[in-house]
Order: structure tokens, then C-alpha cells, then sequence
């Protein structure tokens, strides 16, 4: 059986714990994202609308409605998952899982998907847009993660700052050095990233460690709790 929404839930809580809806939610939207730009295929069909707060997945929040913590998600099973996914989730959790949830909602007001599928609604209004999977490949598709880019990554079969052995100290620089991407778009003026290729998952081909980053950690701003109006 194909995995859904509900396992990458499950997935993500395995890996970070109990966290705040709004965390789990941008954990979720990152895992679809990364896992198109590198597996060129979606981890699930479920729709994630560009809300206020940022992406949102509709059938998750239905889920979570009025819970502020999530912390087990019974009705998903992390076993559903491929071992390509299983990667891709890991992953996303060891870079962006030490981040608030109002921290990932700031990001992913910066990127391209969340604006574009918004066309132009003001931030503060409320929005039902379904974000399109091509848009969000193709720009994923051009950033880097942990200082790697997609082609990088899936030539490297995929292996992440976890596996590298990276400590507190660089992990709250590569904190820092995630801000600091995604406060400047990519346009579609700038060239892509190569095709990724799905076999390469399978073999350890031509990685290379991260540079260490330069950039002072940004004071996490408070964490706002989840509420219950939609959009």
C-alpha cells in the first residue's frame, strides 16, 4: 500500500517527538517538497493548501483540529514508506526539525510555492489555494540543504547531517544558514539543479561534507500555539 499523508505525520513524529501542529504541519509540507525535487515523485496525493500561517495539509488538520501538541498520530504507519522516503523524512527532520513552528510558517512565507499558489493574497488574509507539486519540485529542486545541493544529494545517495556527525554548535549554524537561504527567492530566471535520478539512492557516489557556515544564529521568536480557524 502507497503511503499518505498520515504515515509522513507518523514518520515525523518518530523522528522529532511530540511538537506543536504547526511544526508538524511544515515538517509534513517539506517532506512532499524535498521528496519531489530528489525522487521526482510525491510521498502523498493528499492536497496542501498555501493557508495564513503557511502550507497546510487539509486532511492532516482535520486530524489535529484544536490540539496545540501532537505527539502520536495512530491512524499512520511510518513502516508504509519507501526507503527512499524513509530518507527524505530523516532528512528533513535532522535540518529542519530543531526549528519552531513559527520559525518553518516565516520560511515558507519567502518561498516561491506559498506566494505563487496565493497569487498576490495579502499574508495576513485567508486563502484555500492548493499549492501545485510542480511548483514546489521545481524550486526545491534549485536550493540546497545542510549546504548540499538536490543534485549533490541524490548523487550522494542521500545522505544528511546526521551522517556526517555534525554537532550542537554546526547544527545551529546550519540553522542559522537555512534562514538565511530562504530569505532570498529563487526566480525563474536562475538555472536548475539536474535531473535527479532515482537509482541513486542506492549507493554511497561522489559525497561531500557541507562547508561550515559563517552566519550567527537568529533569535528564535516566541512559539505561537495552534489555532482553530482554518486558512
Amino acid at each position: 500500500m502507497p503511503s499518505n499523508a498520515h504515515d509522513v505525520a507518523a514518520a515525523v513524529l518518530a523522528h522529532v517527538g511530540p511538537v506543536e501542529a504547526m511544526r508538524l504541519q511544515k515538517l509534513v509540507y517539506y517532506s512532499q517538497a524535498w521528496h519531489l525535487a530528489l525522487v521526482d515523485e510525491p510521498l502523498f496525493t493528499d492536497t496542501i493548501q498555501a493557508w495564513r500561517d503557511g502550507p497546510v495539509v487539509v486532511t492532516l488538520w482535520d486530524r489535529h483540529r484544536g490540539q496545540r501538541t501532537v505527539s502520536s498520530w495512530p491512524t499512520g504507519d511510518p513502516g508504509r514508506l519507501s526507503a527512499a522516503a524513509d530518507k527524505v523524512v530523516a532528512l528533513v527532520c535532522q535540518v529542519y526539525g530543531g526549528l519552531s513552528g513559527d520559525d518553518l510558517s516565516e520560511l515558507t512565507h519567502n518561498e516561491l510555492p506559498w506566494r505563487v499558489a496565493r497569487q498576490g493574497v495579502p499574508d495576513h488574509q485567508p486563502s484555500k489555494a492548493a499549492i501545485p507539486a510542480e511548483e514546489m519540485k521545481r524550486f526545491y529542486r534549485r536550493r540546497s540543504l545542510a549546504g548540499l545541493s538536490a543534485a549533490d544529494l541524490v548523487s550522494g545517495g542521500l545522505n544528511g547531517p546526521g551522517d556526517l556527525g555534525i554537532g550542537s554548535v554546526e547544527r545551529k549554524q546550519v540553522l542559522a544558514a537555512i534562514r538565511d537561504d530562504f530569505r532570498h527567492p529563487v526566480t525563474d530566471a536562475e538555472p536548475g539543479f539536474p535531473e535527479p535520478v532515482s537509482s541513486a539512492f542506492a549507493t554511497d557516489r561522489g559525497h561531500r561534507k557541507p562547508s561550515r557556515v559563517e552566519v550567527r544564529l537568529h533569535r528564535e521568536r516566541p512559539q505561537r500555539g495552534n489555532t482553530a480557524r482554518r486558512g
